[in-house]
């Protein structure tokens, strides 16, 4: 391969420090995940939807650059490196779209690195890759000073950057593409539609442009850099929202209107799907699989794709969307190798889980919060009163009270002590007189850190539940339940029954609410076993959705 040379092979000497996992498991019936012991633990699974048994490994790492570092140590694991290596801003995604396939071309390597500081696990790969010389991307506001020092202790950096992501993306390109017959054309304003681009162009041997995809045309520029490079056909990356119908009709004049190819789906995977099956076909033995609502773990993983002719797919963080479970589940595949920890792609996603409504509020798995609400006239089927010590006559779906029985006796047996339940199922008219009263009598500042808006409470659900500790000496209330044996043992095993601490200590500006140690919430056991290996402390974090602190 251009630009390889022989180097001394240190890469496992780098692994167990880093937390890195390169790893695989072999083909096993599927069974529920057991919780990891770190972020970078895999579990031997096999989806149950391919008819044939395909191997599901992992590349992952501690975080985003120690994921980098895991792709690195995968695409050069030695004695070969790369001549040269690009260091690329992990907070943003415009510079490391384009440089992907700008260093697959030039046979070079990728690794991120914080904007500020070089994480000393870039810095040790770095020293293992041992470069002629390292190409930090983008401007000092994107890579500062200080990082290129840094690295120029390792290696000569050369810097290139230009005044902003369109002028860094065309220089890019210049330094590596003297011609380019295909070049993929996506937005450099938002990165779902453009990370399966970087694999697909890397093993083409074209450049990816970032453009202004909203505007009515191409800027002479990137016109410019299009004739320059002689290029003959483009692929738009994206539907019309993002690269517009008047660039797509500027380009077709400029080259041809058969010249002219959109890779587009119905959302971000299909579109992954479409750019991946359009580049690759539909019998590739092995796929990469990388988070869809996060752009690093793609886009550390570019050169690996792009040097072995790998096709990448995206996923929810929690389960695979329709249109990826189907592709995904092709005799074809033997190995999904799936990029980041089970924070970025749960063990569903291994399994390649269906997804269930987020939204629809008789759904497993719906998140309600200051962003989400349900119709304040949905009542939920099958309500019943749980066969466990109750402070009233309290109701649940009759799910979620078959799994707080077996929570109950699991506590009990434990001989942690025994818990009751204080609250259930409440119509919307009972949340609106709990919060007008709080409002009343605490302000609304307060009420709004403890108690749920009518259509906004996870209690009109049928699916929270809030306990209380029996017999506990120290704790005679509901709002002591975390200082008690009965709510660390209920904290640490509730996943175990189907249950979560919803709003966990520390976690407001997530949730919006205050610590509640008595609240839990039924999920089911698949979702809140896959929940707890992920590591992440909120639904809105591990189904990669936004913050609501607010309504």
């Amino acid at each position: 391969m251009l630009g390889l040379r022989p180097r001394a092979a240190t890469a496992l000497a780098l692994l167990a420090g880093a937390g890195i996992v390169l790893a695989a498991s072999a083909p096993a019936q599927a069974e529920r995940p057991a919780v990891p012991t770190s972020l970078g633990s895999t579990q031997p699974v096999t989806s149950t939807v391919s008819p044939a048994a395909a191997t599901t490994e992992r590349i992952s790492g501690a975080d985003r650059y120690a994921t980098s570092v895991a792709a690195s140590l995968a695409t050069f694991p030695g004695p070969d490196t790369p001549d040269v290596v690009y260091l690329v801003a992990g907070e943003n995604f415009p510079d490391a779209i384009v440089a992907g396939p700008v260093a697959a071309a030039a046979g070079g390597g990728l690794l991120l690195t914080a904007s500020r500081s070089l994480p000393r696990v870039v810095a040790d790969e770095l020293r293992r890759l041992d470069p002629d010389r390292i190409v930090v991307v983008g401007g000092t506001s994107a890579i500062s000073s200080s990082v290129a020092r840094a690295a120029d202790a390792i290696a000569p950096v050369e810097r290139i950057g230009g005044a902003d992501r369109y002028a860094t993306a065309e220089l890019l390109v210049r330094s590596v593409f003297s011609s380019a017959d295909t070049v993929f054309v996506a937005t450099g304003a938002s990165f779902p539609d453009a990370l399966a681009a970087g694999p697909a162009a890397g093993s083409a041997g074209a450049p990816v442009l970032i453009v202004r995809g909203n505007g009515s045309r191409l800027d002479r520029t990137a016109l410019r850099l299009l004739r320059d490079l002689g290029t003959t056909s483009v692929v738009l990356v994206g539907g019309t929202s993002v690269v517009s119908r008047g660039i797509a009709s500027q380009l077709g004049s400029e080259l041809g209107s058969s010249q002219v190819e959109r890779a587009a789906g119905a959302d971000r995977y299909a579109t992954a799907r479409a750019i991946s099956e359009s580049a690759f076909g539909t019998s590739a033995p092995r796929v990469l699989i990388a988070s869809g609502t996060s752009f690093a773990d793609a886009l550390s993983i570019s050169v690996l794709a792009a040097r072995e002719n790998l096709p990448l797919y995206l996923s929810l963080p929690y389960c695979a969307p329709s249109s990826v479970r189907s592709a995904l589940g092709s005799s074809a595949i033997t190995t999904r190798t799936l990029v980041g920890g089970p924070g970025a792609l749960s063990p569903g996603v291994e399994r390649l889980e269906q997804c269930r409504s987020l939204s629809s509020a008789s759904s497993l798995w719906v998140l309600v919060n200051k962003r989400n609400g349900i119709p304040t006239s949905y009542v939920p089927s099958s309500l019943r009163r749980p066969s466990i010590p109750s402070s009233g006559s309290y109701l649940l779906r009759s799910d979620a009270a078959a799994a707080l029985e077996r929570m109950y006796s699991g506590v009990r047996a434990a001989g942690a002590g025994s818990v009751g339940l204080t609250s259930g199922y409440r119509p919307a008219s009972s949340q609106a007189a709990i919060y007008n009263n709080a409002v009343r009598t605490r302000g609304q500042t307060y009420a709004d850190l403890y108690v749920a808006r009518p259509g906004h409470s996870e209690h009109q659900t049928g699916l929270a539940a809030d306990l209380y500790p029996i017999g506990a000496s120290n704790c005679g209330s509901y709002t002591c339940l975390g200082a008690t044996r009965q709510g660390r043992w209920l904290a640490a095993n509730s996943w175990k029954y189907g249950y979560i601490l919803r709003y966990e200590s520390g976690m407001t500006s997530v949730t919006g609410y205050e610590y509640e140690s008595w609240h839990f919430r039924y999920v089911g056991e698949t979702l809140a076993a896959d929940y707890a290996a992920s590591g992440r402390r909120t639904l809105e974090q591990f189904y990669g959705q936004p913050a609501a602190p607010r309504y």
